[in-house]
């Protein structure tokens, strides 16, 4: 029986990781969809296929709403297609910027308005749903619809979530996966 050889597949270092993270972050500052462009093709290029996909899935959001706001960013920073990653996605940019304003995400049946104060979730709102957490955990769940980021005022926006983004955000991924586990009695 003839042996197959293994694939070698080029694993990047530490150092090149790195660098490409802090890009990542330096970008989520103040986004641009030519920046998440050339950083796809860098992931690209040490074979980090997903990395470069999810890259590439922000700088088409990005110019989709770039081309439906005119490059007016002080209305809208960020907008596209609603799923549950993406929405995972855009928060975790959010959170590691100093942006305020209204993630509002809409469904076919609902709309989940999230409220940021320099890359801090504050609160979330929705039509059918009970204020802060349960409407934040509520639009991750969001399958299809459309989602934009606008950057407005929150100084009147009560202040119902505490904590760090990323924790919070985390957290409600995994009760959601602990109910789909329930569910399906795995």
């Amino acid at each position: 029986m003839p042996m197959k050889k293994k694939k070698f597949v080029h694993q990047p270092d530490s150092e090149q990781l790195l660098e490409l993270r802090r890009r990542e972050e330096e970008i989520a500052a103040k986004p641009s969809a030519e920046c998440y462009l050339k950083l796809a093709d860098d992931y690209q290029n040490l074979g980090l296929n997903k990395e470069s996909d999810r890259l590439l899935q922000l700088a088409e959001s990005l110019e989709g709403g770039d081309r439906a706001h005119g490059h007016d960013h002080s209305k809208g920073l960020m907008s596209g297609a609603a799923n549950p990653v993406m929405i995972a996605e855009v928060i975790q940019i959010l959170s590691r910027t100093t942006l305020t304003g209204d993630l509002s995400i809409d469904a076919k049946t609902e709309t989940f308005h999230l409220y940021f104060d320099k890359g801090q979730i504050i609160n979330a709102s929705s039509e059918h749903y009970p204020p802060a957490l349960k409407s934040f955990c509520m639009a991750l769940r969001v399958t299809s619809g459309t989602y934009r980021f606008a950057e407005r005022p929150v100084d009147k926006i009560e202040r119902l979530i505490e904590g760090n983004t990323e924790v919070l955000l985390l957290n409600a991924m995994y009760d959601k996966d602990q109910e789909l586990s329930q569910k399906s009695g795995t």
